[in-house]
């Protein structure tokens, strides 16, 4: 009897070590799983933010005659560029749609309703910069990212036929639509297949920073947004004008914007009063030099105004608390900036440049009082959104190659945020040559904020 518990005791014992050896085992195959899975989806992940990296103007590696290989500011519908990452010795293929390729881009196919992926000029190809052969470093294992505009088609995954596939969608910083207002809006695909056989698809919907969003045009050299604005310039200097006639069209032609904009007619009679003589506002021919002008939804009230100035800040270059001065001998701006070099400067508070015989160059925000001495120069951006006050009383032969927008957001003593836009003013008394329309200098500083993601999905994939 004790022999027969024995064994029956033995025969329990090996059952329980067999069920507790093949627990362990499926334990570390659904490990190993996991951990290639998630390794995939990383990978796929590295793959997105190279693409959207590379969108950016200011990335050596920039994509930018992959995406407009024509030029231009917006990608053609139709229109294709993939960044290949093949393992070494390996071809990277996603236009080849046969089921032998393990990479084929059968995603295209769905979300623009064709059998074949555009070919020959429509489709552009990179090579990623990811792996670092020098070090030794192979970069992560995504095979191909894929950047396309964005449609209505696209956007609906094919699931509505009906939709628009040949109008590109474009993002005013609330919502997208297909007037061409605001920034283009782009697709961002990317494929990671590891060598344990993972495929991870993901996509990100992606579009230009903030500010070129919000206004991808400005309507005047000018522009005064609020309610109550003032302005008031010197009557007396001949030197000084607004000009908005692009100087950056081609000599011959009529390109630009109106001098002085405001966004309440209300203001009209005021400002029209106080811009004398009427021979230093200019304008193309068939614009009105001084009129009151729309602005895109960002731009109409101050929270979303607020929200625009916290955008553009968390891509400064230099973020500075104010009040400040930045003069001859006290220099805040961020080395290195230059023509070559724009950057976002952005002043919390107040600013006074004061004996500065220099030229700033990309965005400057300010969201205190800008207290401006003529003798400084600004290629780019001018931005004055919070107090909304612009104040210059000296002489000086400087000015302003761009564009200037002043906003009043914020209650200037307590700073509270206002629950409607406030009397933006301009005051320019003293000398200095105004402020000069430039297209390249506004494009310039549009393009330094990076894209941002819209939305992010993942396109579940099965293995081949």
């Amino acid at each position: 009897m004790a022999l027969v518990i024995a064994i029956f005791t033995l025969m329990l014992i090996s059952v329980v070590a067999t069920a507790l050896i093949l627990m362990a085992g499926n334990e570390t195959a659904l490990k190993g799983n996991y951990k290639s899975a998630m390794h995939a989806f990383y990978d796929a992940k590295a793959g997105l933010e190279e693409g959207r990296g590379r969108l950016f103007a200011r990335n050596p590696n920039s994509i930018a005659s992959c995406i407009l290989p024509g030029g231009g500011a917006t990608m053609p519908v139709g229109q294709v560029c993939y960044i290949l990452n093949p393992s070494p010795g390996e071809v990277v293929n996603p236009q080849d749609l046969s089921a032998a390729n393990p990479y084929a881009d059968t995603e295209y196919l769905t979300e623009w309703n064709t059998t074949a992926i555009p070919s020959g000029a429509n489709c552009n190809t990179v090579i990623s910069n990811s792996p670092i052969a020098s070090a030794n470093i192979a970069g992560p294992l995504y095979k191909w990212v894929r950047i396309t505009p964005r449609t209505n088609f696209s956007a609906n995954l094919g699931a509505n036929l009906g939709a628009d596939n040949t109008t590109a969608l474009f993002f005013d910083g609330a919502n997208t639509n297909s007037a061409g207002i605001g920034a283009q809006v782009l697709t961002i695909t990317s494929l990671a297949v590891t060598p344990y056989g993972s495929r991870r698809m993901l996509q990100y919907t992606v579009t230009a920073g903030s500010l070129a969003a919000a206004m991808p045009s400005f309507p005047s050299a000018l522009t005064l947004d609020g309610n109550g604005v003032t302005f008031k310039g010197p009557s007396g200097n001949s030197s000084f004008s607004i000009n908005g006639n692009d100087m950056d069209a081609p000599s011959g032609t009529q390109s630009g914007v109106g001098a002085i904009g405001f966004t309440n007619s209300s203001d009209s009679s005021n400002i029209s009063a106080a811009a004398v003589p009427a021979s230093s506002y200019l304008s193309p021919s068939g614009v009105t030099a001084i009129s009151s002008v729309s602005v895109p939804t960002l731009l109409q009230t101050p929270s979303s105004l607020d929200a625009l100035v916290q955008s553009i800040t968390q891509s400064a270059d230099k973020v500075i608390n104010g009040p400040v001065t930045q003069s001859g001998s006290i220099n805040i701006m961020p080395s290195g900036m230059s023509a070559t070099n724009p950057m976002i400067v952005v002043v919390n508070g107040d600013l006074t440049i004061n004996g500065w015989h220099n030229t700033g160059y990309g965005v400057l925000l300010v969201t205190g009082t800008l207290t401006y001495d003529p003798d400084a120069s600004w290629d780019g951006i001018v931005l004055v959104i919070g107090k909304g006050q612009f104040v210059s009383t000296q002489n000086g032969t400087g000015q302003i190659n761009g564009v200037l927008l002043i906003a009043q957001t914020r209650d200037p003593l307590s700073g509270n945020l206002l629950s409607a836009l406030g009397p933006a003013s301009f005051k320019q008394t003293g000398g200095g040559n105004g402020i000069h329309y430039s297209s390249k200098w506004v494009a310039a500083a549009q393009s330094l904020a990076p894209y941002q993601v819209l939305s992010f999905r993942e396109i579940a994939q099965t293995t081949p």
